[in-house]
């Protein structure tokens, strides 16, 4: 409990202004002794700092001292197994990220995998000028499901890992705390956090890229089902008899809306002698590529986007129609390619939803940073074990 009230002071702290131990009492809802406990422990430690005095007390007595967090006293690192890089942030105590860096994923060695990670880890903590004895906790967003409790990735078929456990591993390589979330979960709440569903109490985060998920927020907590596995409605089948999906299944969700069906739509369409832009395009011919063609008006791209779309909307309905959700956000590689795709999809949505159908759908904020900001975000809140999203600084000390 110690831990979660002094989570509590530190979130309160983080959301701007200097506070007074008063002001914290207010915000936290926690008794002043309690405060006072706490605030003893972060100034001894140098997390926190005195700044000077506020203005007169109400009943006179001294003016209160202010407080402060001292933002080089402690970090946090995020790190991102994604499927076409590891990315590795350092961030200081208000969560501002200082240094990035990256490096190709490797595929099918988790092992390697950690390796590299923990070289990108000492980089990024040298290019921030911050020593490792000042990282409180890991987090980590990895591309497949994960077992919260132990930290396992269950399995995370682009990357090709099964039963890893990521996250006593690299707690045994690093000797802190890591905590560990799939790449949908870690999207969703940095998207509550510092993104375009701050202050929401309860929206989807639907991610659509290299596959098709859902970020599930109900009453302030991300909805993680019974084993982890909630928001895989890139697996709901859409299509009658449809393509093969990496699942295994027939027509799958990701087999017609992820970024990989765009691009294999567009290349049976070159294929097919259709008259196109995309037949001009030199480099990979993959979904930024069908975006960018259907920019110029391209008719053929412009078809392909808006099936996607369409899909997508049909599939996002689903979830609109069981949850009621204040509003859904649009990550991952696709929301960048604007209302080609989106117009589709809110259309696919009026079609499908029942009762209102003025539920709003936005693009990301975070764009294709969101899966790491959410690791930030994750090792910031590992020593609570606590993963509410209505933080009290959007409820009380005015929102980040």
């Amino acid at each position: 409990m110690r831990q979660v009230n002094r989570s509590l002071v530190l979130d309160a702290l983080r959301a701007g202004a200097p506070l007074s131990r008063a002001d914290l009492a207010r915000f936290t809802g926690l008794t002043k002794p309690t405060i006072s406990s706490i605030v003893r422990d972060l100034l001894r430690e140098g997390t926190v700092e005195e700044i000077g005095v506020g203005g007169p007390a109400a009943v006179g007595g001294r003016p209160p001292r202010l407080l402060h967090l001292n933002d080089a006293a402690v970090a946090w690192v995020g790190c991102h197994f994604g499927v076409q890089r590891t990315t590795v942030a350092v961030a200081d105590g208000r969560s501002r990220i200082r240094s990035i860096r990256w490096h190709p994923s490797v595929i099918g060695e988790p092992q390697h995998s950690l390796h590299l990670a923990c070289g990108l880890m000492d980089r990024a903590l040298q290019d921030a000028g911050v020593p490792s004895s000042r990282v409180q906790a890991v987090g980590v967003a990895v591309a497949g499901p994960v077992e919260r409790a132990t930290g396992i990735c269950l399995v995370a078929p682009n990357l090709r890992w099964s039963q890893f456990p990521v996250g006593p591993e690299l707690e045994a390589a690093l000797g802190c705390p890591v905590a560990v979330l799939n790449t949908i979960h870690a999207g969703a709440l940095a998207e509550a956090r510092v993104g375009a569903a701050t202050g929401a109490n309860s929206f989807v985060w639907l991610y659509a890229g290299s596959g098709i998920g859902a970020g599930i927020v109900i009453d302030g907590q991300i909805f993680y089902g019974h084993a982890g596995l909630s928001g895989e409605i890139g697996h709901c089948v859409v299509v009658d008899r449809g393509e093969r999906c990496g699942c295994g299944r027939l027509g799958c969700l990701e087999t017609v809306a992820s970024a990989r069906a765009i691009a294999l739509a567009a290349a049976r369409a070159v294929d097919s002698g259709q008259p196109t832009l995309l037949a001009q395009m030199k480099g990979e011919l993959d979904a930024p590529a069908v975006a960018s063609a259907a920019s110029e008006g391209d008719m053929v791209a412009l078809r392909i986007l808006a099936e996607a779309g369409d899909y997508l909307g049909r599939g996002a309905s689903y979830l609109i129609n069981i949850l009621n959700p204040e509003m859904v956000v649009l990550g991952g590689s696709l929301a960048q390619a604007g209302d080609s795709l989106l117009g589709p999809l809110r259309s696919s949505l009026r079609r499908h939803t029942f009762g209102p159908t003025d539920v709003p759908v936005v693009p990301s904020r975070l764009g294709a940073w969101a899966e790491l900001a959410g690791a930030v975000q994750v090792a910031m809140e590992r020593s609570a074990r606590s993963y509410r999203i209505v933080a009290l600084g959007a409820e009380g000390a005015g929102a980040r």
